[in-house]
């Protein structure tokens, strides 16, 4: 299959946001939370738009299998010493037994904190939301109303994710982020059984022209979503949607005026978008015991400016790359590949 240039770009960009992200930033930063707000958003939209309709379950599973829980458990596993060392570093002894527990837990159970669980690696708790996103839509292909149910369901996200909001029976990660993503996940498998309205031919500057204002009014929701935040609980719930649908318009639009210039170095960063997304909090973890040690003054409460992490977030990626291109020839299951080295998107 050929690669769709415009999902590389948007991958790559969208994996390097991510890292910037997860540097410690200050919460009071309108940038940090706009981009923490949005930017999962791309992947489950392109998840969707990718996905294959298989009519064997056997086969099904077998793709989500090597694709999107091998990996899981593997990355897992991968940054499991690191949070040994880290848990000594931060409290000068070894965990016991039920601390060393704890993470594990959070891990089989999609990254889940409370008080016997914590995350392991926290950004992969997307690879079994994702999975389950598809075993969903497979179970509704089978159905005679695909399109009504996904319409329902979308309507019945919007409500668990505002009660989740405003009771907080369940503030975790997971399970307030779950339903609120589901509907991108859904909007971006409709569009990819409809390949045509994103691959006409379309001026790079219009597209340029429609990414500017689509982000326009992406942040401008955003600003009118932290304005009622405190006031009216369901627009400022039902405001994160046109919020991320913007983003993701914006995303797309720019990528497209971009898909005439792809360099190898994007297309890599595609490929081994699960690499990034697996390793990239340990070495921030590094990254943030350096600064830690060499400036005393330094909080992580407080953590980095935007001209700050943009570099160290560039140089993770960097660090990672050499990765990235030794996985897809010795070992694919990192890339989420079974074998080989892939061409498709």
């Amino acid at each position: 299959m050929k690669r769709i240039a415009w999902i590389d770009w948007a991958k790559a960009l969208a994996v390097i946001t991510v890292v910037f992200c997860h540097l410690p930033q200050s919460q009071e930063w309108f940038y940090y939370r706009y981009l923490q707000t949005t930017i999962i958003t791309v992947f489950f939209f392109l998840s969707g738009y990718l996905k294959k309709d298989r009519d064997s379950w056997h086969e099904s599973w077998q793709k989500y299998w090597w694709g999107l829980l091998i990996p899981y458990f593997i990355y897992n596993a991968l940054v499991y010493p690191y949070w040994f060392v880290r848990f000594y570093l931060k409290s000068g002894v070894w965990p016991d037994l039920f601390q060393a527990v704890k993470p594990i837990v959070g891990a089989l159970l999609m990254e889940h904190e409370s008080s016997w669980a914590e995350p392991l690696d926290g950004a992969l708790w997307y690879l079994p939301a994702i999975m389950l996103m598809h075993l969903l839509t497979d179970a509704l292909r089978r159905t005679r109303y695909l399109h009504q149910a996904m319409l329902g369901l979308c309507v019945v996200c919007f409500f668990v994710y505002a009660a989740n909001k405003y009771w907080l029976f369940a503030p975790q990660l997971v399970p307030m982020d779950f339903p609120r993503r589901l509907p991108f996940y859904f909007l971006g498998y409709v569009m990819g059984r409809q390949h045509r309205c994103l691959s006409k031919p379309c001026s790079a500057l219009v597209t340029f022209q429609l990414s500017i204002l689509s982000f326009l009014l992406s942040i401008g929701f955003f600003y009118w979503h932290l304005l009622v935040m405190d006031t009216q609980f369901m627009l400022h719930t039902l405001l994160f949607f046109p919020v991320c649908l913007f983003f993701l318009s914006g995303v797309v639009f720019a990528c497209r005026s971009l898909e005439g210039h792809t360099p190898q170095a994007i297309t890599n960063l595609s490929i081994g978008t699960l690499v990034i997304i697996g390793l990239h909090q340990m070495l921030i973890g590094v990254v943030n015991q350096v600064v830690a040690r060499f400036s005393p003054g330094w909080s992580p409460l407080i953590g980095y400016h935007w001209y700050e992490a943009l570099p160290i977030s560039l140089m993770l990626t960097a660090l990672l790359y050499p990765i990235i291109l030794w996985a897809q020839h010795h070992w694919p299951i990192l890339i989420g590949k079974k074998t080989g080295r892939s061409t498709s998107a």
